[in-house]
Formats: structure tokens, sequence, C-alpha cells
């Protein structure tokens, strides 16, 4: 990869905010609040006692002025700036095992800048994170006067000024983080430890992108028993959006988690749970976790750091935190299945289930109807919207003669010519919601079983 021009990449990052991802830190260019200089491009003379000139005075960072030189940064870190650099000493330098070279050290070097000039009294921890250069999230812990960058890494002199910003002395270098170094440099104890036993460090320090959900300590203490072996797998993947990295200006309304459906026994690749979304006031997640940190960068993904563990939804849970209200009030007004058996409670056994789950409108549409219902004739028009088995969309298809069984007993007559494909006539609008227990297809009307047409 070729080198970006450090001020080009300064210009592009209009947003490399001194604060976390929620746009709380000062903006390069504008009035950065008490403390804190403008941006890149706030001066309009060449400084002449720049942040690279008192590096090389002091005598102490001979490393890192050879690691700007050789990526090509030296100049760009001479130029208006302001600029904030976290610079590690030679000694930090030679206790890596190695200097990395090419693009990553360029990475490397821009994790260590910060656009602004910034004073140590200014870096706040908690939901403040700074932004580098590179878009990436550093973690600052403060403990009484001394300030640390991610984990444990101290700065041991602050506020050296230049023309151009000013210096923090480090020492050791900071590395850019996976999803994996970031939980630990978090503080997420909890989620690191679970990770660990689950054997899925590796997973979420790989290549990405991921986008994941990460709770926090006392989210994790809050559960009754923490899960273990399949189960905690099952969890964590639950808590991972595989594929991309979402930030909290983009969530939509419902994705597929990294956690696959433990149900499936086809052939291919196993669906994954659904994760369902509410950005009508910051960031929910299945109507069960807030957001309270959000887009945390790492260089594989983006993290949320969530106040609840999220457990796997369902047939029932993907009911209530997709807000079917309607479908559930007839569940609760059903007579029982069986002795003993509420349809409730049948729709969260073993499964696998397919549901075809009509919209508030669709229940809306036949209120009068419904009210007259009575409790038997209730659970019979919502067995009658529950096939035995996981039958996917693409499975649709291939069902013989184009019918399937209900659990009432009626057959359900598909037919996949129209756009969108039907079911007894009622259009299926969303498909493949996965659950725990099976998969909902939604539908936009009520399916009336024969008896009671």
């Amino acid at each position: 990869m070729q080198r970006t021009s450090f001020l080009a990449l300064l210009a592009a990052l209009a947003l490399g905010l001194v604060g976390c991802g929620d746009d709380d830190g000062p903006t390069p260019g504008t009035d950065a609040g008490p403390g804190v200089d403008g941006g890149p491009g706030t001066d309009s003379e060449v400084p002449s006692n720049t942040i690279v000139d008192v590096a090389v005075a002091a005598g102490n960072f001979t490393q890192l002025v050879a690691a700007l030189q050789a990526a090509g940064l030296d100049d760009d870190l001479a130029g208006p700036g302001p600029f904030t650099v976290f610079a590690p000493t030679d000694a930090a330098f030679e206790a890596l095992a190695a200097v990395p070279e090419g693009d990553a050290l360029t990475q490397v070097l821009l994790y260590h800048v910060v656009s602004g000039r910034v004073p140590a009294s200014a870096l706040a921890e908690g939901v403040n994170l700074p932004t580098s250069l590179n878009d990436l999230t550093l973690v600052v812990t403060k403990t009484g006067a001394s300030v640390s960058l991610n984990s444990g890494v101290m700065v041991t002199t602050a506020d050296i000024e230049a023309d151009n910003g000013v210096i923090h002395v480090i020492d050791a270098v900071l590395l850019p983080p996976t999803i994996a170094d970031m939980a630990g440099h978090a503080g997420l104890t909890e989620l690191v430890g679970a990770l660990s036993a689950a054997e899925l460090v590796g997973t979420v320090a790989g290549e990405g992108p991921f986008t994941v959900f990460a709770p926090t300590n006392e989210a994790f203490a809050a559960l009754p028993a923490v899960p273990s072996g399949d189960d905690l797998t099952e969890v964590l993947l639950y808590h991972v959006v595989a594929g991309a990295a979402v930030p909290s200006t983009a969530v939509p309304a419902s994705a597929s988690s990294a956690a696959p459906a433990r149900w499936f026994e086809g052939e291919g690749t196993a669906p994954t749970l659904t994760l369902f979304f509410d950005t009508s006031s910051g960031v929910s997640v299945n109507g069960a976790a807030d957001v309270v940190i959000a887009d945390v960068r790492c260089t594989n993904g983006i993290v949320h750091v969530i106040d609840s563990v999220l457990l796997p939804l369902n047939i029932p849970g993907i009911a209530t935190a997709a807000g079917f209200s309607q479908l559930l009030s007839a569940v609760g007004a059903a007579a029982e299945v069986a002795p003993g058996t509420s349809v409730a409670a049948a729709l969260s056994g073993d499964g696998p289930l397919t549901v075809f789950a009509p919209t508030n409108a669709a229940f809306e549409a036949i209120a009068a109807t419904v009210e007259g219902l009575t409790a038997e004739q209730v659970r019979d028009v919502l067995l009658y919207h529950v096939v035995a088995g996981g039958v996917l969309s693409t499975d649709l298809a291939g069902i013989p003669g184009g019918t399937a069984a209900s659990l009432l007993g009626d057959d359900l007559t598909f037919d996949l010519a129209p756009t969108p494909p039907t079911v007894e006539g009622a259009g299926i609008i969303a498909t493949d919601i996965i659950g725990t227990n099976g998969v909902v297809h939604v539908v936009n009307a009520v399916l009336i079983p024969p008896a009671l047409r």
C-alpha cells in the first residue's frame, strides 16, 4: 500500500476528534474547547520550532525520528498542525521485538498522533476516548496525576510545547489494537475472560471486519450464571456482526450475528441468529441492552459497549424484540395446546419450528373478527401459522406439492411466483429471521384456518 500523504489524511479526517465516537470532542479547525487548540491548518506560517525539532533536540527520540523519516512523515509533522504526539522514547522502541516496516510502520506512527493541541489536563477518560489520525481509538486512564494509555502505557513527561503542537512522552510504543486488544485496554475483563474460556480471542483478533457489542463487567455480573461450553460460545458470537464495521450512525433495524443456529441440519452453512436494533434514542439491541459507549475503533472493526449481556432469542423473544405486539397479545389470549402447555410454551420449545408471523397491521385489519373468537379458536389460528421444522426461504421452493402441514393439521399452500411470494394468499414480506429454536417469516395478512372461513 502506498503511503497516504499525512496532510491529505488530516484533511480527510475532519472527524478525527479528541473525544469518543459520539462527537463530543473538538473538531479540528474549530473552537476546540478549554485547553485544546484547533486542528491542523489553523496556523498559516510554517513553525520554526516544530515537534520534530523538539524531538531531535531532546536526544532520546532518535528511534522515533528515524521511524518518522523511514515512513516519510517527518516533514508532515514539521507542518503547521497543531498536533498532539505521544512520543515513545528510544528505550520504548528498543523494547519492541521488531520495529514494523512499510505501511505497518506508518499505521503505528499515526496511532501516536491526535489532531489538535491537547494538553494532559484536557485528556479525559471514560466516554471521552481520543481518536488517532488513522481513526483508531486510544483509551486514556487517569489515576491522580498519572496518565496512561491503553493497557498501562504511561505518560512519563507531559506538555512539552512546540510551535505546532504538544508532545507527551510515553514509556512504550502504542500498537494499533484489534478488537481483542481493545477489550483488554478498555478494562472489559469479564468479556476477555469469557472469550478466552470459549477460545474465541483469536476470532475477534482476526482480519474482520467485525462489529462487536461488548458487555461491561457489570453486565456479566448481573447474569444469574455465566453460560459455559457451547452455550457460552453461542452467547459470545451473538454479540458479533461479521463482515462489516458498522458505526452507530448506520445501525440497521436488524442484522445477522455470527452465532450459527444450532438446530440447522441441512446442507451448506447454517443460518445465523438475528439481532434487532432501535435507534430512536441512542442505540439499543433486542430491547434489552443499550449502547453506553459507541464507535470504539480498532484495526479490524468497531466496538460498541453495552450495558447488558445479549441472550440469543427464541421465537417468542423474536416477536417481542421485533415489536409484534398484536401477535403476542393473541398468544396470551389463546387456549392451551395441551393441558399445562400454553401456546407461548409450545413456541419456546426445542423446535425447530417455522412461524409465519403476521404484522400488527395484519391483525388490526381483522380486529373485529379476532375479538369474536374463543380462546380455542385463537389457538387454532395461531397453530395454523406454524410448521414443524426449520424451513428457510430457500427451502420453500422444495416443499413437495407446494404445501406443508401446519401444527393445526391443515396444509398451508405456497405460491412462489408472485413478488412477494405468498402463503395462503398472504404476502411473505420478510424472511429468515433466525432464532434459537427456529425461523420466522413475516406475512402481511393473518392466515385463517379452513374451519373458520
